[in-house]
Order: C-alpha cells, then structure tokens, then sequence
C-alpha cells in the first residue's frame, strides 16, 4: 500500500466515530442479503433476503431505524459490492433517506473470504456482514454517487457509449461476412452505412441470388 493510499485509509478511519452504525449489502438480483455491525465489530443483526424492491426498501430501512435506536447509534454508513447495476436502486433509495452509501471492492472482499477460515463457502448473508466490516475497517472506495441531472446524463452518456459499441460491432460483423460471401458490393458502394447497402443482402444474401433475380 502506497504512502498516499495509507493516508486515505486512516483518514476514513478518522470519520467514523464510536456512535456510527455500519450496513453491509450483498446485492443481488431479486433479494439482498443485510449484514450489521457495530463499531467494535460486533455484529448487530443480519438478514439472509430482503426484496430488491420498494417493499423490501422499506423493510431495509425499518431494520437500520429500529437497530439503530436500539442500540444508541447515529451516523449510518452503508457499504455495498456495486454488481451489475442491480446496486442503484438501493443505493439511490438510501441516499434519498439521508444515508451514506459507499461501494466495496470486489477483491476486498474476496480477500476477506479467503482469510476468514469460517467463511469458505459462499455465504450472501456472511457476506453482507463481511462488507459491513471492510466498511467498518475504512476500507471502502469514496466515491460520488452523481443523482438529479448528472444521474441522467451519465445514464444516456453509457447508453450512446453502448449504443455506439454495439452498432460498430454489426457494421464489421457485416463487413467481415460481405468480404466472405459478396466481395463485388464493396466496388459498388462507397459507404457501410447507405441503405440501399442494407437492403440488397436482406433480399439477396449472395451473388447468385441477383443474377436469379427476374429484372
């Protein structure tokens, strides 16, 4: 770990202060695994599937509330492994309700399962409580989590992006199957991207069918 690095660490360390309150989510696809921890590293509670919908939403933050007045805490800072984007609708949800919402590292938390002898075998509730204590451990990535109209733009911004990718990707797949199949289209068109280009092989797939076509 580099000096700078190091720093940081310590520095999130500082943050934290005996009265915070630490969640760990391991998202998933439909439920989500809750982990809770202290502190001192005690844990406080955990719960193997929680709805990744507005329901479960509601339940996610009834637990936070109620353990948290239970056991005289404030601050809450949640840690979550951003997997797919299954992570934004609980990330923005809990941001709206005034909580602190970082992300983990993936590796983090394969190191952690690799360490912890107990935790072998694959656990999503073991492993909600194991991002709750890299969280706890300051471990996680301070990262800005944009909402409003920065949400929106980086949202369209990955769209075209993927958009973009997916349409070059066609053209050389079509490049690639006219060099193949019919090399004479390419000394008739100048442009990939005409339509007239795009209709010719949806109707004639290879030479021989235009010299059977009936004019």
């Amino acid at each position: 770990m580099s000096e700078k690095d190091y720093n940081r660490q310590v520095a999130k360390r500082q943050r934290i202060c005996r009265t915070t309150f630490f969640v760990g989510v391991d998202v998933g696809t439909a439920f989500n695994a809750v982990g809770f921890m202290s502190k001192e590293g005690n844990v406080l509670g955990s719960r193997a599937k929680l709805y990744n919908s507005r329901e479960g939403f509601e339940q996610f933050v009834e637990m936070i509330e109620g353990l948290r007045r239970k056991h005289g805490l404030k601050d809450v800072l949640i840690g979550m492994e951003p997997t797919g984007h299954y992570w934004r609708k609980l990330a923005y949800f809990a941001k709206e309700r005034g909580y602190e919402v970082r992300f983990v590292r993936t590796t983090a938390l394969k190191h952690h399962r690799e360490v912890d002898e107990s935790s072998s075998a694959k656990s999503d509730q073991r492993d909600a409580l194991t991002i709750a204590n890299i969280t706890r451990e300051g471990k996680y990535i301070d990262t800005v989590i944009e909402n409003g109209t920065m949400r929106r733009l980086r949202t369209l911004a990955i769209t075209r992006e993927r958009l973009l990718r997916y349409s070059v990707s066609a053209k050389n797949a079509l490049h690639a199957a006219l060099d193949d199949y019919f090399p004479e289209v390419h000394g008739i068109f100048w442009s990939m991207g005409t339509w007239s280009l795009w209709a010719i092989p949806e109707q004639c797939p290879f030479p021989d069918d235009v010299v059977l076509m009936k004019i």
